[in-house]
């Protein structure tokens, strides 16, 4: 074995390739024929903008309420690696990730595989030695050409369709639908909840005769948000099928609920009955890391997100909006540098009273805090950079800066890296690794 700890893996792949990203199938297709793999279970492929966590994880949990046993797999991790190959909800152990890691390497031979490769399929072999039921996977960039397009599903789910990626994706959304749309295989079931799919999606799907199920057409969710409970996602809710006008009664869930819609459909095409399931029990306590997540800082209350281009940050607008904080907002953020800063920072602009930008210092894509600052001084706000997330909360511990109380909101939110730091921060227990090298549950 090239290494025997999980940490040493990574370092070394993150330089074993020429290029971070580097789209294309071939060299996949060439390790996956030398990998010695059980035959493939169902699988259900995720693509989207936005969305596709909750997808994938209302997915397996719904799946594993059905009794099977369910691979699922996501990128990228937020505290640690192990938590993109996971079963029935579980993180692989990191030893069994080396195992992997190391089947992997002695299969490619001369081939060079980047570090996003190396662990897809590093997790087709772990769903193959735990003997998965079904494999829940999520697309990493775009769809066509992304190493887990390399499977082909049963089920294809595009949960949305937005601007971003445009280096590789294109910078509108007809070339960036075509590019998800990839992930639709002939005569199979895909499934698409954004509500005004691109026609070059529509296209594909026709011309390759997949059967394609689209949100407002075969099935509508239907939901009546109280004045004390605007975000439709807090509120029970209805699937209903257009054909048939059978309707579902889903309760609250704390995702995205056109993403849950997407998975129940999706799960639905592999012949599960949804409708004999316990969904309370189900959606009950499923949560992701990072997404909408309300923590404590001090006495003020703080809600973490991923949101990192202007779709999601116009609905973490809105869910600020919702809140009706009666005291100020203080949002703290971190992007990455190619991303359209200004767009995504608009959306939330009339609702922050302060700025805090920082920095990730060892992140070489991340804007800088004084990047970031420029943009937003354009709009007239009022900002602060900071060097890091840590010198920002500090700043906002002793009142140096800002002082901020029960009435106020810290919004922190951007890259998946900016999420990391603050949950390293303000809640330290999230995802705890225990001395065996396994994942602890998610508390």
């Amino acid at each position: 074995m090239r290494f025997t700890q999980l940490d040493d893996w990574l370092t070394w792949l993150e330089q074993a390739h020429p290029t971070e990203i580097d789209l294309g199938l071939d060299r996949l297709r060439q390790v996956l024929a030398r990998l010695v793999l059980p035959d493939l279970p169902p699988v259900i492929t995720v693509a989207g903008t936005n969305g596709k966590g909750s997808c994938v994880s209302a997915a397996s949990a719904l799946l594993q309420a059905a009794g099977f046993c369910v691979g699922s797999y996501t990128s990228p991790h937020i505290q640690h690696y192990c938590e993109r190959v996971q079963i029935n909800a579980v993180p692989v152990r990191e030893a069994a990730m080396c195992r992997a890691f190391d089947i992997v390497d002695q299969a490619r031979g001369d081939v060079s595989l980047t570090y996003f490769e190396f662990g897809t399929l590093a997790a087709l072999v772990l769903f193959g030695q735990q003997a998965v039921d079904v494999m829940v996977l999520e697309v990493g960039l775009g769809g066509r050409l992304d190493a887990v397009n390399i499977i082909d599903p049963d089920v294809a789910v595009i949960t949305s369709i937005a601007i971003d990626h445009e280096a590789w994706l294109g910078n509108d959304r007809e070339s960036i639908g075509r590019e998800k749309a990839g992930i639709m295989r002939a005569g199979k079931t895909a499934i698409c909840v954004d509500t005004d799919p691109p026609a070059s999606l529509l296209q594909y799907a026709d011309d390759i005769g997949a059967s394609l199920r689209l949100i407002g057409r075969d099935f509508v969710i239907d939901t009546a948000p109280s004045e004390n409970n605007p975000i439709p996602d807090k509120t029970p809710w209805r699937l209903i099928d257009n054909h048939s006008g059978v309707a579902l009664s889903v309760p609250p869930v704390s995702l995205v609920s056109s993403s849950v819609a997407a998975a129940i459909q999706a799960v639905k095409a592999l012949g599960v009955d949804v409708a004999a399931l316990d969904l309370a029990d189900v959606f009950g306590g499923l949560t992701l890391p990072g997404r909408m997540q309300n923590a404590r800082f001090g006495g003020t209350p703080v809600l973490i997100d991923v949101a990192h281009n202007p779709a999601a940050t116009t609905y973490l607008a809105q869910v600020v909006a919702a809140r009706q904080t009666s005291g100020r907002v203080v949002a703290a953020v971190a992007m990455m540098a190619d991303k359209d800063i200004a767009g995504s920072l608009q959306p939330l602009m009339g609702l922050v009273d302060c700025w805090l930008p920082v920095g990730l210092a060892d992140v070489p894509r991340a804007a800088s805090p004084e990047s970031l600052a420029a943009v937003i001084s354009a709009s007239g706000a009022n900002v602060t950079p900071f060097a890091s997330l840590a010198d920002a909360l500090s700043g906002l511990n002793t009142g140096e800066h800002l002082s901020l109380g029960e009435d106020d909101l810290l919004l922190v939110f951007g890259s998946f890296f900016t999420v990391a730091a603050a949950l390293a921060i303000l809640a330290p227990d999230v995802t705890r690794v225990s001395s065996a090298g396994s994942l602890g549950e998610i508390k």
